[in-house]
């Protein structure tokens, strides 16, 4: 298996990465950690790195990459196989940031500061107006420009259906190298 998973900043593209990784197996690949330094979400790693560590990652035989780094995810995109993009309303993002901040100061194994958190929604409400790899319109193009199996996923409801589906809709062939995928059609 090898899949991408982007969206916006609390779309849920971590929580889905590791129930997939789960289901199948996949070990997950945390765009994050590839743009960050270990320990905060301050200090950014320099481009070297971060091509190092991707050609690692790329190494492996399965992979979920997760991350709002349309720019990192573009590395991915030749040998990805499926592609899901977390579509879903901001409101339904910020709150989820909201709470994340609230419940605790560190994701994926990060300090988050109140200050970090303040900029992240600032940033993160920003993603319809930016015309980055890393906002709406830049997702969107890389969704069009997918060549295999993708699925656009815009509601919390879509999300849990899709992952209630995978273990039929994504399935693995013995005889195959690869996982064969079925589209997904989200109810209406």
């Amino acid at each position: 298996m090898k899949t991408i998973i982007l969206g916006n900043s609390g779309s849920g593209k971590t929580w889905l990465a590791k129930r997939l990784s789960n289901i199948f197996g996949a070990p997950v690949v945390h765009l994050d950690d590839f743009f960050w330094e270990p320990g905060g979400f301050d200090n950014q790693r320099s481009p070297e790195e971060v091509t190092l560590l991707i050609q690692r990652s790329q190494e492996k035989q399965s992979w979920i990459v997760e991350g709002v780094f349309g720019d990192l995810a573009e590395h991915y995109l030749d040998v990805a196989e499926l592609l899901v993009w977390l579509d879903l309303d901001w409101e339904i993002c910020r709150a989820r940031l909201e709470r994340r901040g609230s419940e605790s100061k560190r994701h994926q194994e990060r300090e988050q500061s109140q200050e970090g958190l303040r900029k992240l929604l600032e940033w993160a409400s920003l993603y319809y107006q930016r015309r980055d790899r890393r906002s709406h319109s830049g997702h969107q193009r890389l969704f069009e420009e997918f060549a295999a199996t993708k699925v656009r996923l815009t509601s919390e409801r879509e999300v849990n259906e899709f992952l209630h589906k995978a273990p039929q809709t994504i399935s693995m062939d013995a005889n195959q190298p690869r996982p064969v995928i079925n589209t997904f059609h989200p109810l209406p």
